[in-house]
Parts: structure tokens; sequence; C-alpha cells
């Protein structure tokens, strides 16, 4: 019995091979995949995909938070009426969103 008992004592633990040992990292980065980088992505081409289809009329809003009516669309630079005649020039990627509500004054009511 104490022959068993300094054999397992003297015995080296069982290292796990190469790839069980990057199991658990290649687990995290897959749920960290699907999780968050997946549905970015998705989110970014439909943002893109909005952008390329914008027209004369339509209402924007800007990542500034401000809202405008697109005047002039070209390859990088869109022509954005913010106000009656005030018109910016913005990057193409500085467009947040489509706005489908009409703009609207309520002052003074």
């Amino acid at each position: 019995m104490i022959e068993l008992a300094n054999a397992a004592a003297g015995a080296a633990p069982q290292q796990p091979s190469g790839f069980v040992a990057f199991l658990p990292w290649i687990a995290i980065f897959a749920v960290m995949y699907f999780i968050m980088i997946r549905p970015q992505q998705k989110r970014e081409k439909e943002r893109q995909a909005m952008i390329s289809e914008l027209k004369k009329g339509d209402r924007v809003l800007l990542m500034s938070g401000m809202y405008g009516r697109v005047v002039k669309t070209g390859e990088t630079v869109f022509t954005v009426e913010l106000a009656k005649g005030f018109t910016v020039e913005v990057e193409r990627n500085a467009i947040a969103a489509k706005a489908d509500t009409p703009a609207e004054n309520t002052a003074g009511e």
C-alpha cells in the first residue's frame, strides 16, 4: 500500500494536450463573435445599404444629432440642408439614419 502511495506522489500530473488547453479560449472567442462582432457587422451593412439608397429630398439624422434634408448626393459627400437656405456638406459616414417623420416646427403652439 505504501508503495502505491509513493508511486502516486512521485508521479507528475498529466498535462492536457495543446489543443485541449486552447479549447476554452476558442469557446470564448466564438461566444464573443456571435454576441458582439457579428451583430455589429450586420448593423453596419444595413446602415451602408441605407446610405447608398439615399436620394435628394430624403430626411436624415446626422451623427451630431441634427436633422436635415438631402439636397445633393455625391460619391463621398452629401449636401444637407439644415434650415432654409443653410446647407452643409457632410461625409457619407456622418449620416446616422434616415428619418421617417416629417420635420415639423411645433414652436409657438
